[in-house]
């Protein structure tokens, strides 16, 4: 008994390391991101540069270990969220180009407060005080984080919430329409759904590849320390410590985002972004905790079946 209360100690606080080790990597896109723009990259040559590199040696890992890709219906479902997700990427970057890096940040963290509206709009998720409230929480962070401008003069802004909603769009899908058979196989598919857009939206818009060597080198590190580590940290760790945790922890990505925007890259932060990106997180955790709750609350797929 004694031994298994220590292992699965042992197991929630490994849990707890990889959710924070993937959170903190995710945190150093901006980082890697400076050099390859520095370099002559543009937001889309830049993701397709990072997804397909990130999808290639996953690709030869799996195909290393003998694991299967998903094929069929799984297959169609992964790639479409891997456009979603490149769509939220496209987003994000363009925001960090056009406006700071953390109001672009704070903006995208909005997601969580996107999902739940839609969810309890669209898909009779019951609602409460404590989503309202959180809600409520989002918007107001948004409004004092932005200036009260989200006008045509707050591009940035406009793409950041765009990323948000997409990124939002796709976890609903993901979460709703989609059961994984192996979830690296499934990254690898989503990846390959992220580099097949930025593909297209390099032959329809162009695109500005990485130039020099140390571009080519940030661009390597982002597809490596900043999409393949934290990809497999989080879906190692998650199961580990639960959902509602797991999405607490995740908000240490913009606190490490931010920092290194305000020390590498001479970003200056306003008490109105610091306020208003706190509230931002404060919803995000509210809702991650609730959502949670709901989850233990809902009854069981075939309960009554097993019951009667």
């Amino acid at each position: 008994m004694h031994t298994h209360s220590l292992s699965r100690r042992n197991g929630h606080a490994m849990g707890f390391c990889l959710v924070l080790l993937a959170a903190f990597c995710y945190g150093l896109q901006p980082f890697f991101a400076r050099f390859a723009y520095a370099g002559g990259a543009d937001p889309v040559g830049l993701l397709l540069a990072r997804f397909s590199i990130a999808a290639g040696i996953l690709l030869v890992w799996l195909r290393w270990r003998g694991i299967p890709l998903p094929s069929g219906r799984l297959a169609r479902q992964n790639l479409l969220l891997g456009v979603g997700y490149g769509l939220a990427a496209l987003g994000y970057y363009s925001a960090a180009r056009s406006t700071s890096v953390s109001l672009a940040i704070t903006l995208v963290y909005t997601f969580p407060a996107f999902v739940t509206a839609l969810s309890i709009t669209c898909l009779g998720e019951r609602t409460s005080a404590l989503k309202l409230a959180s809600l409520a929480l989002a918007v107001g962070g948004v409004v004092i984080a932005t200036g009260l401008d989200l006008s045509g003069a707050s591009l940035g802004a406009l793409w950041a919430l765009f990323a948000a909603v997409c990124y939002g769009s796709s976890i609903i899908y993901g979460t709703h329409r989609i059961v994984h058979e192996n979830p690296l196989a499934s990254a690898a598919m989503l990846l390959l759904g992220c580099a097949l857009t930025f593909t297209v939206a390099a032959v329809v818009q162009g695109a500005s590849l990485p130039a020099t060597a140390p571009a080519w080198w940030g661009t390597a590190g982002l597809a490596l320390f900043a999409t393949l580590v934290p990809v497999a940290a989080f879906l190692a760790g998650s199961p580990r410590i639960g959902p509602s945790a797991a999405a607490t922890l995740s908000t240490l990505e913009p606190m490490v985002a931010v920092s290194i925007a305000v020390l590498f890259m001479g970003e200056h932060v306003t008490s109105a972004m610091l306020g208003g990106g706190a509230m931002v997180l404060l919803a995000a955790i509210f809702l991650a905790h609730q959502g949670a709750a709901d989850r233990e609350c809902a009854p069981v797929p075939g309960e009554a079946t097993r019951d009667s």
